[in-house]
């Protein structure tokens, strides 16, 4: 019985600290890639809410459109 105490005491945190380890990173990484998707802007979506905009928005819509940057 003895033994067996000694032998969880040593084998549980080798098994139990690299799983956490990993788990640590795995939610940190997935927390980066939130932010960088949350980060990209809808290139379409811009020029549309700006079209809608006041004047200045609309004169900037026009310097976006993307056929005249295409043409």
């Amino acid at each position: 019985m003895q033994m067996s105490v000694e032998f969880y005491i040593l084998v549980i945190p080798f098994c139990v600290i690299p799983v956490f380890l990993v788990s640590i990173d795995y939610l940190n990484k997935m927390d980066e890639l939130k932010r960088r998707n949350h980060n990209v802007i809808d290139f379409d979506k811009f020029v549309k809410r700006k079209e809608g905009g006041d004047a200045i928005d609309h004169d900037i819509a026009e310097l976006l459109d993307i056929n005249k940057i295409a043409a």
